[in-house]
């Protein structure tokens, strides 16, 4: 799916109160979900927005109309060694009380999952009880987030591998004379889709709006950015990765133009 076709649906999609999901098309990613057919497996491609996508459109949506939106404590519905479910009310001042429901899979799931439990449930509990209030909701992708495609994606390549403890796993790792920095990312782009073109370009066109500079200023300011965000330069991003700091940046920009000179 190019990015003219993620447009083409976002423009598609409805207006949502004060704001238009084409507002926040740099939160939206292009990810392939497999459907066993008659002709055997096939991948079709649907637009998810991340999170913090839906949050910045929800507070862009309530502050245009000076409205309250408010996000209840998590309730906790199942908590065991095998997952942990967690459910969060949002209440809006304009749209009433939607509810999301989200699972961290302790087995099975992906990394993420198994070391940051509680985080991974309440944000996604929070898209969905977003989506279901309206935002991010394109026509054929459901309830899920990006974040939540892209975990799944994760989820599934771990469980189609061997079981092996994480100890073993990084002493394999560690002590193997092949294992080189370029190994590791190159492993670790195997399991994350790398940012794409059109990111790159929409992050260095950001950051020279922002700050300036000829293209080595903007190369290395970028990377300095990702270095303090993920520990790794640009050139080792992952979509996803570039999509949440696009975001950043993005809402860096809004409030920037948006200031009194």
């Amino acid at each position: 799916m190019t990015r003219e076709e993620i447009l083409q649906i976002v423009r598609a999609t409805p207006n949502f109160g004060k704001v238009t999901h084409e507002e926040f098309a740099d939160y939206v990613l292009a990810l392939g979900q497999r459907k066993k057919t008659e002709d055997g497996w096939q991948t079709t491609e649907h637009p998810y927005m991340t999170v913090d996508g839906k949050l910045a459109m929800a507070n862009q949506d309530h502050a245009r109309l000076a409205k309250r939106l408010d996000f209840g404590p998590p309730q906790v519905l199942v908590d065991n060694d095998e997952q942990l479910t967690l459910m969060v009310s949002v209440t809006s001042e304009m749209y009433g009380t939607r509810h999301g429901i989200a699972t961290s899979r302790r087995l099975g799931g992906s990394e993420i999952e198994r070391l940051f439990p509680w985080e991974v449930a309440e944000t996604s509990a929070i898209g969905r009880a977003l989506t279901a209030m309206g935002y991010g909701l394109f026509p054929g992708s459901g309830l899920a987030s990006a974040d939540d495609m892209l975990r799944a994606s994760q989820g599934s390549s771990a469980e189609r591998r061997p079981a092996v403890e994480p100890e073993r796993r990084a002493a394999s790792v560690t002590n193997s004379p092949r294992a080189t920095g370029n190994e590791a990312r190159t492993t670790y782009a195997r399991a994350h889709p790398p940012i794409s073109p059109v990111q790159r370009n929409k992050l260095v066109e950001l950051w020279r709006v922002l700050h300036g500079g000829d293209d080595d200023a903007v190369i290395e300011g970028l990377d300095k950015f990702f270095l303090e965000s993920f520990k790794h330069g640009i050139n080792e991003a992952t979509y996803e990765e570039g999509a949440r700091l696009t975001g950043q940046l993005l809402a860096e920009l809004r409030q920037k133009t948006s200031q009194p000179h």
